[in-house]
């Protein structure tokens, strides 16, 4: 029996697997031990072999430290139980679940009281901070250094933060092989994906059109797309305000919107991502902003014309060695294939990646940085709880995923959160509804609620041993000029 306060380790009856997880335990059993051969229902067909191939090597064929990606022979995906079309590697699926769990409770319950009228994103900066409650004002800091900041540098000071230089986690360009399922994903060898696949991403989603009450009283008709929900920022915005248990947050501009994966697409959170910078360049008007539609984002299948037009234009171009051409598959793709599109345009895209360095965790390297950029944005007299800056937002990918990262918090204790947009996850029906009628005047008594399946903690991100952002429209983060060849080590998603 395991010592009080020590996790009880569990042994495989079958093999000498050993896991903490019971969870992880039963789906080990579920893919590697299944009954007369029969296959798991739970892992994909072309994964079992290579996945009972190394049933016994968990203990002897250590992680790869270098990457944070995992071997091709440990590549196992497994179809997500609440059947939102994605394929997950199995290691992630107890963490991709828990985030379908609390939409499921900010769902259910989560109570909103509208207080008054319509908030507008097109408002000046210096009113853009939204007045607390009057029992939420905070007392002013006279110190001429901003105290948070001050904590969050001493929460990162010990050992001191080096931030690791864009190039690396890259492989020489010598050295370019062609990436399998691993990175690529469970379709990594794909030619063409499926017709209905095609015809579900030309259609795109749903429109309809709802009327509102303008600024001015008037009735007016508004567009919706069924998997993008604008003005969410100032909505997360005032939740943090209505969170007691935080101290401190910035948030992104409040142009970019949320995008979502359609029903049954699958693994293209890439491209999601790459929409919702493109949604904060285009309705941000931020250099770049003419190449793209007024009204509608580029599809997944223009975006994949896109990079690879770049590639034809020497922008990362061995991505289309290592990927061997994405055009209607379903590759994952990552930070190379968003940069070279970015910078194809002619839109600064840099590049920065994190790894451990002198025992300091990856993630407080990636933290500090995320801090800083939020912080560029905010007058250093600005001592408000909440601040909602005009700082673009930053496309962050570590191993199995890509998010974009709209905000970062710190918590009572100083414990710093991420605030995410992640396209795998609706917003709850509350939030949308506030975001579509663009309210901000609202409160709740569970702010945590609404908010929380869009935060990403120490326990989250501590998993991960290398990250990789994209910042776009802003200074070089390393003495390095911007990397324009390179290869890829985080492409899933």
């Amino acid at each position: 029996m395991a010592n009080k306060g020590e996790e009880e380790v569990l042994s495989c009856p079958f093999c000498d697997y050993k896991e903490k997880s019971d969870y992880q335990m039963l789906l080990h059993v579920e893919v590697m031990h299944t009954e007369d051969g029969e296959e798991s229902p739970f892992a994909l067909k072309d994964e079992l072999a290579a996945a009972r191939h190394t049933t016994n090597e968990k203990a002897s064929v250590p992680q790869n430290k270098s990457s944070g990606r995992a071997s091709p022979a440990q590549a196992v995906f497994v179809e997500c139980p609440y059947h939102c079309g994605e394929q997950v590697l199995s290691d992630e699926l107890q963490f991709h679940t828990d985030f379908h769990v609390a939409e499921d409770m900010a769902n259910e319950d989560a109570t909103v009281i509208d207080i008054t009228s319509n908030f507008s994103t097109d408002i000046s900066n210096a009113i853009r901070n939204h007045d607390p409650l009057p029992s939420e004002r905070q007392t002013p800091v006279k110190d001429k250094e901003n105290r948070w900041t001050s904590s969050i540098r001493d929460m990162f000071s010990s050992p001191r933060f080096t931030l690791s230089s864009s190039t690396s986690l890259r492989i020489k360009k010598n050295d370019v092989r062609r990436l399998g399922k691993a990175e690529l994903g469970p379709y990594a060898n794909e030619k063409r994906m499926p017709s209905w696949l095609i015809r579900l991403l030309e259609d795109g989603a749903k429109i309809t059109v709802t009327n509102n009450i303008g600024h001015d009283g008037r009735l007016v008709k508004v567009e919706v797309i069924e998997n993008e929900t604008p003005h969410l920022i100032p909505v997360l915005a005032r939740l943090s305000k209505l969170d007691r248990n935080i101290s401190r947050a910035f948030y992104c501009d409040p142009s970019v919107r949320h995008v979502a994966k359609l029903p049954k697409e699958g693994g293209f959170c890439g491209y999601r991502n790459i929409q919702m910078l493109i949604s904060y360049i285009r309705d941000a008007k931020a250099p770049g902003h003419k190449y793209f539609d007024k009204k509608r984002l580029p599809s997944i299948l223009r975006l994949q014309d896109m990079i690879e037009d770049a590639w034809d234009q020497g922008y990362n171009a061995v991505g289309r060695k290592e990927t061997g051409g994405i055009r209607m598959t379903r590759k994952y793709i990552g930070t190379p294939e968003a940069q070279a599109l970015l910078l194809s345009l002619g839109i600064n895209a840099e590049v920065q990646a994190f790894s451990a360095k002198d025992r300091v965790e990856a993630y407080r390297n990636l933290m500090e940085a995320v801090w800083k950029h939020f912080e560029s944005g905010v007058e250093l007299d600005n001592t408000d709880k909440v601040v909602v800056t005009d700082v673009p937002p930053l496309y962050f990918q570590h191993r199995g995923h890509s998010l974009t990262i709209v905000g970062i918090e710190l918590d009572s204790e100083e414990r710093p959160n991420l605030v995410v947009f992640d396209p795998t996850y609706n917003p709850s029906r509350q939030l949308r509804r506030l975001g579509l009628k663009n309210k901000v005047a609202f409160t709740t008594p569970t702010p945590e609620k609404l908010i929380d399946a869009h935060r990403r903690d120490e326990r989250y991100l501590g998993r991960y041993k290398d990250f990789e952002l994209i910042k776009i429209n802003g200074p070089a983060w390393s003495t390095a000029s911007c990397i324009t060849q390179w290869t890829a080590t985080n492409h899933l998603e």
